[in-house]
């Protein structure tokens, strides 16, 4: 193997470890979240969603990186160790729906959705769900075959009435639940087999569909509740001539989904036209502006100024050695001179040159 190949494998090996532990780590803080017993709008909560959707969508982006997922795959082609992944989506939609302290909760219900509706697309596309997926183009709805504008809300109600009873989704959770318990408990054999590790991550993707079904259900819900209210909000505010000042709003939650180019985005994105759904190069983009990280033209000149700041500080260090050496030297200091006598004595009985001699002739 050349050293160029060893060394691409190597940084193929050191980003694999780093999604996995990131992913695992997410996942840690998000079960965590789903278990605790404050309230979500609480600031260490909240503190805790934010924290674990930045972990996600860095999950995301390196999965996106990496073309880990291919529509030509089947799912047997799909590593044991890359199939968590597929459930990204639905933690993120799951942690958006938690976001609390919002003026614009519609918008986050729009994002939780386009989340929840690309975990269900993918894991459709890999023959992990049969459930009839809707295709939400617009918040304003779709125009079906006779001409009748239908909702969003409306297609996802009719996507959860083609599903099973609400009461045979429950016993399946519960049995999803139970075999996930007790598949967990064997993950922490060290022998453990490839394909118990498989049916772990299948029964727990298997298990969010039916979470994701009920979540897209509440939404859809809660949706004509939002909107009643956004109007009521503006006649109020229209019948009582309220002037407010103008507050800059804070930026919007943009979703992040696997997929790596405009191309895939539009596969997989199941995104509104005024809602974008964000490319690694847009995400990569965007997290600069924010300043969340280094701008690399500006990460490569403080690198730069910083390799010349440590030169320059070691040449300043070495002369003043120099110095306090001359002038030890000139007061005589006992420790300096004889240090300098048992540097001549072994110069006398050690010739430059001699060094180790074996092997030559």
């Amino acid at each position: 193997m050349s050293e160029e190949n060893s060394s691409g494998l190597e940084n193929e090996t050191k980003d694999a470890a780093t999604l996995s532990e990131l992913f695992d780590k997410a996942f840690e803080l998000f079960n965590n979240i789903n278990k605790t017993d404050e309230p979500t709008n609480s600031p260490k909560i909240q503190s805790d969603v934010k924290r674990t959707m930045n972990m996600l969508q860095e999950a995301t982006k390196l999965v996106s990186i990496v073309d880990m997922f291919s529509s030509n795959e089947s799912f047997e082609e799909v590593a044991t160790e890359n199939i968590k992944y597929f459930l990204l989506p639905a933690f993120l939609g799951t942690l958006t729906t938690k976001i609390c302290n919002t003026d614009d909760r519609m918008h986050n219900v729009n994002v939780a959705e386009i989340y929840f509706v690309d975990f269900l697309k993918r894991v459709k596309a890999y023959g992990l769900t049969d459930i009839q997926v809707p295709e939400i183009k617009s918040e304003h709805g779709q125009e079906t075959a006779s001409g009748k504008v239908r909702t969003n809300a409306e297609l996802i109600t009719d996507m959860v009435n083609r599903r099973n009873t609400k009461l045979q989704r429950y016993k399946e959770q519960k049995e999803l639940e139970s075999r996930l318990e007790t598949l967990q408990k064997n993950l922490s054999n060290p022998n453990i087999d490839d394909e118990v590790k498989r049916d772990y991550f299948v029964t727990m993707i298997k298990l969010y569909v039916n979470l994701t079904i009920e979540e897209l259900s509440s939404l859809a819900a809660e949706k004509p509740i939002l909107e009643h209210m956004k109007r009521m909000g503006k006649s109020e505010t229209m019948s009582g001539h309220v002037s407010h000042k103008h507050q800059p709003s804070p930026p919007k939650l943009q979703p992040i989904i696997i997929t790596r180019n405009e191309v895939q985005k539009k596969v997989y994105g199941a995104g509104y036209p005024s809602l974008p759904v964000l490319t690694v190069e847009e995400f990569f983009d965007k997290r600069v502006k924010d300043g969340d990280w280094p701008n690399p033209a500006e990460q490569h000149q403080a690198n730069t100024k910083y390799l010349q700041d440590m030169v320059n500080n070691q040449g300043k260090d070495d002369e003043q050695e120099d110095i306090r050496k001359e002038n030890a030297i000139e007061e005589d200091d006992p420790e300096t001179l004889k240090q300098l006598r048992a540097m001549d004595e072994y110069k006398d009985t050690h010739r430059r040159g001699w060094g180790n001699r074996a092997n030559r002739s």
